[in-house]
């Protein structure tokens, strides 16, 4: 057994990135498309985009560039804020949860 924490960015008590957000992030910077990411997590295409959109209005700034399909069909990529969300997101949640596990053994002793 042990503590574990789940970390929500929100604003004024509204959650806008948690845990499947940033699922859904990753897979969409590896496959460059969020159709894909979507099919990847099992999500509807406008789910992802509903995910996305409040992403981007919980931060104020786009996280996602766009390219239109086509002759060489379209696709998306990361901006360097949707980069830095990340990364930033990872590093909280990690220290987050190494602070929560000292806190759990301190409370429940060792294993």
């Amino acid at each position: 057994m042990r503590g574990k924490v789940k970390v929500w960015l929100s604003n004024d008590d509204v959650g806008f990135f948690g845990p499947g957000a940033l699922k859904l992030l990753k897979f969409m910077d590896e496959k460059a498309s969020l159709k894909a990411a979507c099919a990847e997590m099992n999500l509807s295409y406008s789910k992802g985009w509903k995910i996305i959109r409040n992403i981007e209005l919980g931060l104020n700034c786009a996280i996602l560039t766009r390219q239109q399909g086509g002759r060489y069909g379209g696709g998306c990529s990361l901006t360097n804020a949707g980069r830095e969300l990340t990364r930033k997101y990872e590093e909280l949640s990690k220290r987050i949860n190494e602070v929560t596990q000292e806190i759990y053994k301190e409370i429940f002793g060792e294993d």
